[in-house]
């Protein structure tokens, strides 16, 4: 059974976040105290039901501070949550279907109320009549009753349970079946994947770490036919062993309440559990020490290495079955690690998630963990008006292959997940020579990298996927411009021509600023500025002597652009090799006040967008 997805309702931080996904590999980011760590808690509550108490229920209302009561100096405190559920998707195995009468996708939930406990439950299709669903947890007398109601006759020896249990079995699942969240059996919890649960920055790291990993491994020696049959053993010795002291309460219960018979049934359950795990190091003199007084450095490495050996976690040889499921959980694992061990880190999540029986979760802060994985993985957590949000980069819909041709988008285009999960303002330009050249008088303008001011640019070229993905971001939330030449307007080579933005949903008037005079970049620059930036960059050839002002004027009839580089390429043996090296270099030779006016009305028209830009949710 392997879990696909997560919700949570009412637990700390969590008020309501649904169907976080739970992928092979899952990376976890947002800002502190976003809700990682709770998210990651909250799964292991649900897999292995850790305890709960009232302070981690949900606190209820508006926000606003309360005023104290008349009369008292004191403020009511504000109202939790009624419970705390964790739901989750799993897929089962067809062996698991068949063993359990269910379908490839269940959900399970655990619940806590703090006045009535905890509670794991299965939704499934069941007896429509209450009475009959829950027919194991009846005792006999309960069950003759429910006999006696549906007129249903015992089929062995009266005071044998299963003589009753049986034919009401048989009368539920012929009667009407609706889908209803019933109490998991036993079997269902055995069934449920382990969790190896790594908190990278707990002062007892290491110990807490051989404590998950053998507990886990504990869980694993439980499920073989013979422990489970020496555990089931156990139980009943425990629960008979409990017979006089059970007689004696009944019977004291009888006496003093005046009544005439006593029922007290025993449930006696047996789960090995390791309680605490003592971590010593023997120095090279010999001398023992408990890893608590070792360096923050020294303990994070051995907590490494424990993670690498928990590789081995739930592996079996072919003779001994299927593997094991697992989740294998990081909380912060980089934490004071140095970049070679974080490299370790990121390839023991590789091989980890790897294997087909594993799921591995990821909450970090590290941009070298967020960026090492594809972003449709990234599940990035933001707090908006109180509440947590999950954003998840994916289409609408549900077609893997849709999300996998929108990621591959994003990598051609060269975005980082970190840039696309924490940027405010994307910039589409034609071409790599606005990529490389805006950069550079874009600070010599505003004092600031173009980066600092929240815009994102990257270069769309005539590739129509950038207008998809361009689309795509806009419509989850993302600020989205285009800096287009005026000659691509109506050019029908080009992918960012009026029809086409047209087509995909942008405005032209408010989401695309045009540059030309009149039709592309360069011509905003002067006759002196290009003279002046060749002579200096460029060095022309001896026999034609400095490049001068009016031969670059008479380039302007025709394609401007193209006749200068060849120009320049032609007439120097330094000359720039593309449009990319023309525009870097006179990008980097002009001053602050030569920029032309037309760019630094475009740059602080990106500026005044980007200040104004989200954040917004996806």
């Amino acid at each position: 059974m392997q879990i696909c997805s997560v919700s949570v309702e009412g637990f700390r931080c969590l008020a309501g976040i649904s169907d976080v996904p739970v992928l092979p590999q899952t990376v976890l980011t947002g800002q502190n105290e976003g809700g990682k760590t709770a998210l990651l808690d909250a799964l292991n509550f649900l897999l292995h039901g850790t305890a709960l108490s009232e302070r981690d229920v949900t606190y209820i209302g508006d926000g606003i501070v309360q005023e104290p009561a008349p009369g008292t100096d004191t403020v009511a405190p504000h109202a939790r949550a009624p419970q705390t559920v964790v739901t989750g998707e799993f897929t089962l195995s067809n062996g698991e279907q068949q063993h359990f009468a269910l379908p490839e996708r269940v959900q399970i939930r655990r619940r806590f109320r703090p006045e009535a406990g905890t509670f794991l439950e299965i939704h499934r299709r069941v007896c429509k009549d209450p009475e009959l669903r829950d027919l194991e947890s009846v005792k006999l007398a309960g069950l003759k009753e429910l006999a006696a109601t549906h007129q249903v006759e015992p089929v062995g020896q009266a005071n044998a349970r299963n003589s009753w249990e049986q034919p009401l079995r048989e009368l539920a699942q012929q009667m009407e079946q609706v889908g209803a969240w019933v109490t998991a059996d036993s079997e269902v919890a055995a069934a449920m994947p382990a969790m190896v649960y790594f908190k990278g920055d707990s002062v007892q790291a290491p110990e807490a770490v051989v404590q998950s990993l053998l507990n886990s491994r504990l869980r694993e020696y439980t499920r073989d036919d013979e422990v489970a049959k020496r555990v089931a053993d156990l139980e009943n010795y425990l629960a008979e062993s409990l017979t006089p002291d059970i007689d004696s309460i009944r019977g004291h219960i009888a006496q003093r309440c005046a009544l005439p018979s006593v029922e007290l049934d025993p449930h006696v359950q047996v789960r090995p559990a390791l309680v605490g795990v003592e971590l010593n190091i023997v120095d090279s003199q010999g001398r023992r020490f408990p890893l608590s007084s070792a360096g923050t450095g020294r303990s994070r490495r051995i907590s490494l290495a424990l993670w690498e050996s928990s590789n081995n976690l739930g592996q079996h040889d072919a003779t001994q079955g299927p593997d094991s499921d697992v989740v294998f959980v990081y909380d912060e694992p980089d934490t004071h690690l140095d970049y070679s061990h974080q490299r370790r880190i990121m390839a023991l999540i590789q091989l980890q998630s790897s294997r087909p029986n594993a799921r591995v979760i990821v909450a970090t802060h590290s941009l070298n963990l967020i960026d090492g994985v594809d972003i449709s993985s990234v599940v990035h957590l933001r707090t908006h008006e109180g509440q947590v949000r999950a954003e998840v980069l994916s289409d609408d819909s549900a077609d893997v292959d849709v999300r996998r041709h929108l990621s591959t988008i994003a990598t051609t285009l060269g975005f980082r997940n970190s840039v696309l999960l924490h940027e405010r303002f994307f910039v589409a330009v034609e071409g790599v020579s606005e990529t490389s050249a805006f950069p550079i008088m874009f600070r010599k303008h505003a004092g600031y990298p173009i980066q600092s001011a929240g815009i994102c640019l990257w270069a769309g070229g005539s590739n129509e996927g950038a207008l998809r993905f361009a689309k795509f971001l806009k419509e989850h939330g993302r600020d989205v411009a285009f800096v287009v030449d005026k000659d691509s307007r109506t050019n029908q080579k080009r992918a960012f021509r009026d029809d086409k933005l047209k087509e995909y949903g942008f405005a032209l008037t408010e989401e695309c600023l045009y540059l030309g005079s009149p039709n592309e970049l360069e011509d905003l620059f002067t006759n002196d500025d290009w003279a002046e930036t060749a002579n200096a960059l460029w060095k022309p050839k001896a026999e034609r002597g400095a490049w001068q002002p009016g031969e670059i004027d008479e380039l302007r009839t025709g394609k401007f652009s193209s006749q200068l580089l060849n120009m320049f390429k032609a007439g120097s043996d330094e000359g720039p090799q593309n449009k990319e090296d023309l525009m870097v270099g006179i990008a980097a030779f002009l001053p602050k006040n030569r920029i032309p006016a037309a760019l630094s009305a475009m740059f602080d028209s990106l500026i005044n967008r980007a200040q104004n830009a989200g954040p917004h949710l996806w």
